[in-house]
């Protein structure tokens, strides 16, 4: 049984690589944490060049969960009726669990050694055997928890489970349904709009998952639409000029409004992007399966590093471009060889086993 469309979406890698490296740049400041003199945004490595991932890449979490729910809906929406439940939810047991275990006893080994430096876990994070449970079976943002813990960037993965329970009850006993998706995108918005920060970051992860998947069930109706990519990258360009200038994003939620407008127009924009060149394709699925990993594997490098060399060192190095290039480097080195002789291995070997 052909269990998902196998197609790949060039486009749609690149947005997952952008998503993943927005947070690389944001996640950069945990270099500073420990310096005693004030942090200064501004002299970051190449802020000029990627001012707006030091500001907003923690947005690329969101962008993710949106990618996420458009791949999901074109994959599975049509044929989900085939697929009972114990299979769909293997699939992503075998995509998700073998890194996520492996970084999450790394991260326990290395926090124990930075523990013994310092005194103190890195971030401080609740690395207690209540969380290690947590983090375990993947709860670790599920509203148990009394903060981050361990490998802390899993949590936004955490939360994309329980969207995955929706996504299959939902698709499984309405199909390819554009108003159970719509009712879905309204009862997140009004949970936001009524609680705002106050409501549980699960609304936030189900409302970008389902925008991205109400694009993909429509998609056949927005290709009808004439210069959909150009209409769709001028509206971006000029949404972006216009927040800019009128200074629009000091406005109370401005942000988040805007990304609700600007994510499904991106991915419109770079769905079925073509590449003529192998090699460009080629390059585009790396990047893309980098993602994953490279989401898991930059927070055990940060730790590495300061368990290695001098903390006044690292607080100097950090400010310097070539220690910038370095790190991002070596971070997306690891997650090549960590997909490729371990993640998609231990993917295909559960999936054969399932099939």
């Amino acid at each position: 049984m052909k269990l998902e469309n196998k197609e790949t979406l060039y486009g749609i890698e690149i947005l997952r690589f952008i998503s993943a490296f927005a947070i690389l740049v944001w996640h950069y400041q945990h270099f500073y944490f420990l310096e005693k003199s004030e942090f200064i945004s501004e002299n970051q490595p190449f802020y000029q060049y990627l001012k707006f991932f030091y500001t907003y890449g923690f947005q690329g979490v969101n962008f993710f969960w949106c990618i996420s729910g458009f791949i999901f809906y074109w994959k599975y929406s049509s044929i989900m009726k085939k697929i009972n439940a114990k299979t769909f939810f293997l699939l992503r047991f075998a995509r998700l669990y073998p890194l996520h275990l492996l970084t999450l006893i790394l991260v326990a080994f290395l926090q124990l050694i930075y523990f013994s430096n310092t005194g103190n876990f890195f971030l401080n994070l609740n690395n207690d055997l209540f969380h290690f449970f947590l983090q375990f079976f993947m709860a670790s943002y599920w509203g148990f928890e009394e903060g981050h813990s361990f490998n802390s960037p899993i949590w936004s993965i955490s939360l994309e489970i329980l969207v995955y329970f929706l996504f299959y009850f939902l698709v499984k006993n309405f199909a390819s349904s554009n108003i159970a998706n719509i009712l879905m995108i309204l009862i997140c918005l009004a949970m936001k709009i009524t609680y705002e920060y106050n409501a549980h970051a699960f609304f936030d992860c189900a409302l970008f998952f389902f925008v991205g998947g109400f694009i993909a069930l429509n998609l056949s109706i927005f290709k009808k639409l004439r210069y959909l990519k150009i209409l769709s990258l001028l509206l971006i360009i000029i949404s972006l000029i216009v927040s800019l200038k009128y200074e629009l994003t000091n406005i109370n939620n401005f942000t988040y409004v805007f990304q609700l407008f600007s994510y499904p127009l991106i991915l419109l924009f770079f769905f079925n992007l073509q590449f003529e060149n192998d090699d460009v394709k080629k390059i585009s699925n790396i990047l893309g399966n980098l993602t994953y990993s490279s989401y898991l594997l930059h927070l055990p490098t940060q730790i590495l590093v300061f368990i290695i060399f001098p903390k006044n060192l690292i607080s100097d190095y950090a400010y310097n471009n070539y220690f910038f290039i370095s790190y991002m480097f070596f971070v997306l080195v690891i997650s090549f060889i960590s997909y490729k002789y371990f993640e998609d291995p231990m993917r295909v070997y559960i999936r054969n086993k399932i099939s």
